[in-house]
């Protein structure tokens, strides 16, 4: 177990700022959710994923041989990874694939008050939003939604016959990943206090650690590190046949509203990701002390892997049905 947790340690010292899950987390959805679906099914996606108006240079290019050689299910089951981490990989790089990126499609920063007197001084003066319904002139070209207006849009669209080919995998790719980050416990919430985080401590990102970039950057990174494909598989296989990771995700495949969802997030962020070791450092901090990294303790480190695991099942078979759905309606 040490030996585990240092590795672990290692690992996330050097891991980069968050993108939400990391990619290896999407990936492993990904194939959680892949083998939810039938073989028809699986390819029903995949073909719908085809008509992405960037899925020559953002797929077929980036699929490695040994893949695209191979059988149909593993090239199937590559878009589906592929899609899950498409709106992560297009933040950077030229302007015609940058043009999709909609960076605050990924979370919402339900406030967390770190006490009563932030409570007291700053709620409903945050400048957050918390809406849960989408505008009604809502498209893919909004930048201003969060994660659950998002997750709506592309339930609406997808579910309507008006939806182009183009438009339509888009919006998938956006499903793909977005039902996974609605299950990272800081995509839901951010810290508010008067001194340190007047305007909320952006799900983690502003709470600076020595065993990793920071708070959210930890929890990103729990999954694992950089997975290529095959690996990723197994993880995925893994969940599906394993009969204590089987119960979970099927029980929770019967829960699909988004505010279920955020509900369970913002749950475990107040309990487990800002526990009192967190917010008693933080406290110390915005009293006065020294602003520095904070040193988590194993204990910490240990309750929120498997957390984080069991957050990442749950969103695989989720996400799983949520297709089956799509899929049955085309």
């Amino acid at each position: 177990m040490r030996a585990s947790l240092t590795s672990l340690l290692i690992f996330l010292v050097t891991v980069s700022p968050a993108l939400g899950w990391s990619l290896s987390g999407h990936k492993i959805i990904a194939s959680i959710a892949f083998r939810q679906l039938s073989r028809v099914d699986q390819g029903r996606v995949a073909e719908a994923l085809k008509r992405h108006p960037r899925f020559s240079e953002d797929f077929a290019e980036q699929m490695p041989e040994g893949i695209r050689d191979g059988d149909e299910a593993a090239r199937n089951e590559w878009v589906f990874q592929q899609a899950a981490i498409w709106p992560d990989t297009i933040r950077s790089g030229p302007v015609e694939k940058t043009a999709f990126s909609r960076p605050e499609w990924h979370y919402i920063n339900q406030p967390i008050f770190l006490n009563d007197a932030a409570r007291a001084s700053l709620e409903g003066k945050l400048p957050i939003n918390v809406e849960k319904a989408p505008p009604a002139d809502a498209t893919l070209e909004t930048m201003h939604m969060n994660i659950v207006q998002a997750l709506r849009l592309a339930k609406q669209r997808l579910a309507s016959k008006d939806t182009s080919p183009p438009d339509r995998a888009v919006l998938l790719t956006w499903m793909f990943h977005l039902v996974g980050d609605l299950h990272q416990p800081l995509h839901s919430s951010a810290l508010v206090s008067q001194r340190l985080f007047p305007e909320g401590d952006r799900g983690g990102n502003s709470i600076k650690l020595k065993q990793s970039y920071n708070l959210h950057a930890l929890w990103d990174g729990f999954p694992g590190e950089a997975m290529e494909f095959r690996v990723a598989r197994y993880r995925g296989i893994e969940y599906a046949v394993d009969p204590k990771w089987r119960e979970l995700g099927k029980s929770a495949a019967e829960v699909l509203q988004e505010s279920t969802w955020l509900a369970e997030s913002e749950k475990i962020a107040r309990t487990t990701a800002y526990d009192r070791e967190v917010l008693a450092a933080v406290g110390k901090m915005e009293a006065g002390g020294a602003v520095e990294e904070l040193e988590l303790s194993e204990r910490y480190l240990k309750t929120g892997g498997p957390t984080a695991e069991e957050r990442m099942v749950m969103a695989g078979y989720r996400l799983g049905t949520v297709l089956k759905t799509i899929v049955s309606g085309q």
